[in-house]
């Protein structure tokens, strides 16, 4: 999981259970960002492989909301 700065989130409107897609170190990612008293954005250990980290390491993140249907939406 990663910590979301609250300000950050606000800046983008995400919210509780908000579809989100951005990079982790560079590597790309679509998920749910949940909040329970704090915003995290739950990582796959797939991405985390995929850009060379691991569980407890500090990573840069991008992310914007995500409007685009996932295919299950269609």
């Amino acid at each position: 999981m990663v910590e979301v700065d609250r300000a950050l989130a606000m800046g983008i409107g995400a919210k509780h259970m908000t579809r989100v897609r951005g990079t982790l170190e560079g590597t790309e990612y679509r998920n749910v960002a949940s909040m329970s008293g704090r915003l995290v954005l739950g990582v796959h250990k797939a991405t985390l492989q995929a850009a060379g980290r691991a569980t407890g390491d500090t990573v840069a993140i991008t992310m914007s909301i995500d409007d685009e249907p996932r295919e299950r939406d269609r």
